[in-house]
C-alpha cells in the first residue's frame, strides 16, 4: 500500500496531466540553505561541512537545501534526513549535483525524492534548485534501499 505525501490533494479531472508526462519539478526562486547555515544554531553544521571532502560537502549542502525547500513547499512534511543515493546513483558534474533516486525521511515515513542542485563556481552556495517529492516508499522496501527505521538503531 503506498501513501501520498501529507498535504497531497487529488487533482480534479481537468487538472490531471496527460498520460505519459512526468509531473513538473518544483523550481523555487529563493534558495534557503544559506539562511539555514547563517542561523547561530548551525555553527556545528557549518564547521562539519567545511571539514568534508569537496564532493561530500556538495552532496550535504544540496541535501540541506532539499530539506529546507521541501519543508517550505509542504508544511505537513518535516524532513529530517535525506539519502541522496538511496535508490539510484547520484551525478556530480562541475557545479551541478543530481539525485534522481533520493529518499526523504519525514516523521515516520520515507518518500521518493528527486532533485537537481546548482552551485556557485566555488561550490559554496546553492544558486538554483528543483525537486519533486514522490509517493511514500513502502516499509517493506526500506531494507532493500538501506533506509533505517527511525525506531531502530542505524548503522
Amino acid at each position: 500500500m503506498s501513501q501520498d505525501p501529507p498535504g497531497h490533494q487529488t487533482a480534479a479531472p481537468d487538472e490531471l496531466q496527460p498520460v505519459g508526462e512526468e509531473p513538473a519539478m518544483v523550481k523555487p526562486r529563493k534558495m534557503l540553505s544559506e539562511s539555514v547555515l547563517d542561523d547561530r544554531r548551525s555553527v556545528g553544521v557549518r564547521k562539519a561541512l567545511s571539514e568534508l571532502a569537496p564532493a561530500e560537502r556538495v552532496e550535504q549542502l544540496c541535501n540541506l537545501e532539499a530539506m529546507a525547500q521541501v519543508a517550505e513547499w509542504n508544511g505537513d512534511l518535516r524532513p529530517d534526513r535525506i539519502i541522496a543515493y538511496a535508490m539510484a546513483v547520484t551525478h556530480f558534474n562541475g557545479t551541478s549535483f543530481t539525485a534522481e533516486g533520493a529518499a526523504l525521511h519525514s516523521r515516520e515515513d520515507w518518500y521518493k525524492l528527486q532533485f537537481k542542485c546548482d552551485l556557485t563556481p566555488n561550490r559554496q552556495k546553492v544558486v538554483a534548485f528543483e525537486f519533486q517529492v514522490g509517493e511514500a516508499i513502502p516499509r517493506e522496501d526500506w531494507q532493500e534501499f538501506s533506509l533505517p527505521d527511525e525506531g531502530e538503531p542505524s548503522d
